[in-house]
C-alpha cells in the first residue's frame, strides 16, 4: 500500500457529482470536476446508464487502477428516502466502477468528520446553509492558489457555483490525512473509513476561516 498514488474525492449526487484528484502522498489537489446527470424528464434507469458512461470516461481520462483510492462522501440523513436511495446507485456506480479498473474502494467518508475534522465545525450540527458557506471559506483558505492554477475563481461567489467541487475537495483533504496516517502505522485503509467506528478527534484538524 505505500506505492499509493491518487485518491479521487466524490460527493455523489443524482443531478451533479462533484470530484477531485489528489495526490496521496503530498496531498495536493491536482484536478477538479463535475459530472452531471440527464434532466429529471429522462427515465431514471436512463439517467444511470449515461451516468455509468461519464463515470466511466472520466475514471479512463484520469487513468485510475490499482495504486490509486476512490472514497465517496457516505450518507447523511434520510428525510427524503426515495432521493437517498437515488443518491446510493450514484455512489454505487462510482464505486464499482473504480472497483472494475482495480482501484481500491476503502469505504466511506462521514460527512461530519469533514465537517469537525476539516472546517473547525464543533457541537450542535448548524444550518446546511452555514455549513455550506463555511465550506467555501475553508476551501478559499486551503486551496486559493491551487484553485487559480487550475482555472477557478476562488472568490466566494464563483466558489458557491461549484459547491459540489469544493465538497469534494474537503472530503479529498480528510481523506488523505487519514490514508496518510494509515500508512504510517500501517493499518489497512478499510479500518481507518469504517463508519461504525468512533470517529478520532486527531491534532491535524484544519481550523475553520469562518470570521
Amino acid at each position: 500500500m505505500s506505492d499509493l498514488r491518487y485518491l479521487m474525492a466524490v460527493d455523489p449526487s443524482l443531478t451533479c457529482s462533484g470530484w477531485a484528484l489528489l495526490s496521496i502522498r503530498e496531498g495536493e489537489v491536482l484536478a477538479v470536476g463535475k459530472i452531471k446527470s440527464a434532466p429529471p424528464s429522462v427515465p431514471l434507469a436512463t439517467r444511470l446508464e449515461r451516468l455509468q458512461a461519464s463515470i466511466t470516461k472520466v475514471l479512463n481520462n484520469l487513468a485510475l487502477g490499482a495504486v490509486d483510492v476512490l472514497v465517496c462522501e457516505s450518507p447523511t440523513t434520510m428525510k427524503d428516502p426515495h432521493n437517498a436511495i437515488k443518491v446510493e446507485q450514484v455512489r454505487g456506480l462510482f464505486e464499482s466502477t473504480g472497483r472494475s479498473r482495480g482501484v481500491v474502494v476503502p469505504g466511506r467518508v462521514n460527512p461530519r468528520s469533514v465537517q469537525f475534522e476539516v472546517m473547525g465545525l464543533t457541537g450542535k450540527q448548524v444550518a446546511r446553509t452555514a455549513v455550506k458557506a463555511a465550506a467555501v471559506r475553508t476551501v478559499q483558505y486551503l486551496y486559493g492558489p491551487t484553485l487559480r492554477r487550475l482555472g477557478l475563481a476562488a472568490t466566494e461567489e464563483e466558489l458557491k457555483r461549484h459547491q459540489d467541487i469544493v465538497d469534494a475537495m474537503l472530503i479529498g483533504r480528510f481523506a488523505v490525512l487519514r490514508i496518510q496516517g494509515a500508512l504510517e502505522s500501517q493499518q489497512p485503509l478499510e479500518s481507518i473509513f469504517d463508519t461504525q467506528n468512533k470517529q478520532q478527534r486527531s491534532s491535524w484538524r484544519v481550523r475553520s476561516c469562518a470570521v
